[in-house]
């Protein structure tokens, strides 16, 4: 990425470490690609650049030489490789090079700003780890509506396949009369550590332990119905309550009607994507309603009261003497209700006049007679 890194961020150079999180926390929420509506190459931009800000060796030498930083022999500004810059100090001392895959909370602070935004726990203990890796994953689905349910609200009954927790073993993943313990081999930590040896030294990195699969806690004895993983296939129904006043193409949340987390780990969300379906008597306009009246040549030349429909049903509309095809008329309170408030919309009427395309002989006669007065 060429772009300077506190313009992506969106910060001075002399940001606080503080402004430099805050920041970034900003656009992990907005651009994280496990959100609905994220962009994964947008969130490494600002990870990218968060990474180096966050870091007080990695900005200074930032400060210094810009993104030349990073690239072979700008260190040492001569040819011929790395130009003299020493592994030992820039990845945490003597002995080898250490990567840490399994926890965020080790990322410069990463661990805490995802924690926000998905609702864990910040910090970098390995149960608080395991929560978050564990947590069950978001389902999307698309709900249609009519164009009255949007309006009104509904109550609408959903048949969701996905997992369930498992009834033999009430989702700890162990058989009935088995305990959960420390798994044998991490320790109970969910990550193991693998070293390997390379012309620059030993790489050390800390992978997610196979056999819990990251949990830190296995059964004795698996559960015979789902084989330890607490959470079987199934259909569940729910009934939810869609608000008055949505719009085509909203996302509503349903707070823990995701994937369950495995062991009893926390459940993602259930996003359901709004589909309204047009109405041939309205369209929308935000909180307004429009709707189209036909009036006859009398009723537009003489006035009077007319009959209109509306989403609250038929109202009675009073024209004046002279109304002229596309003049609007508003019915106050007739639109949608406002979403999460009070009050609602208006009801807007536009007249069309209706030309008869055939006349009997009197109707001629009396218009020709109107067209000499």
């Amino acid at each position: 990425m060429s772009k300077d890194y506190y313009e992506t961020l969106g910060v001075g150079k002399d940001a606080s470490e503080e402004d430099i999180k805050r920041a970034f926390r900003k656009h992990a929420h907005q651009w994280h690609p496990d959100k609905p509506g994220g962009n994964a190459e947008k969130f490494k931009e600002y990870n990218e650049a968060y990474q180096t800000l966050s870091d007080k060796d990695k900005r200074a030498k930032y400060d210094q030489f810009g993104h030349e930083a990073y690239k072979a022999g700008a260190a040492g500004g001569g040819p011929g490789g790395f130009g003299g810059f020493d592994f030992s100090q820039g990845f945490g001392g003597p002995g080898g090079i250490k990567f840490d895959f399994g926890d965020a909370g080790g990322m410069g602070g990463l661990g805490d700003i995802f924690g926000d935004i998905f609702g864990g726990a910040a910090g970098g203990g390995s149960h608080t780890r395991t929560r978050r890796e564990s947590r069950g994953r978001h389902i999307e689905m698309d709900l249609s509506l009519t164009f009255l349910e949007a309006v009104f609200g509904a109550e609408r009954d959903l048949e969701v396949y996905k997992h369930l927790p498992c009834d033999t073993c009430n989702g700890s993943g162990a058989e009935p009369g088995s305990k959960v313990v420390d798994c044998s081999q991490c320790g109970g930590s969910g990550q193991i550590m693998t070293v390997q040896r390379t012309i620059l030294g030993n790489f050390q990195s800390a992978v997610t332990c196979p056999k819990c699969r990251g949990a830190g806690r296995a059964p004795e004895k698996a559960c015979r119905q789902c084989g330890g993983d607490g959470i079987v296939k199934g259909v569940k129904k729910l009934s939810v309550r869609i608000p008055a006043g949505v719009s085509d193409g909203e996302v509503m949340r349903v707070t823990g009607e995701g994937e369950p987390g495995k062991r009893g780990a926390r459940s993602g969300d259930l996003y359901l994507n709004l589909r309204v379906a047009a109405d041939p008597r309205f369209t929308r306009d935000g909180a307004d309603i429009r709707s189209r009246f036909e009036a006859t040549i009398a009723q537009a030349a003489l006035g009077g009261a007319v009959s209109v429909e509306t989403v609250d049903g038929e109202v009675e509309l009073k024209l004046p003497a002279g109304t002229q095809p596309g003049q609007e008329f508003r019915l106050r309170g007739k639109g949608v209700p406002l979403l999460r408030r009070s009050g609602r919309g208006d009801h807007l009427v536009t007249v069309t006049v209706a030309i008869p395309k055939k006349l009997t002989r009197e109707q001629r006669r009396l218009l020709e007679k109107w067209e000499d007065l």
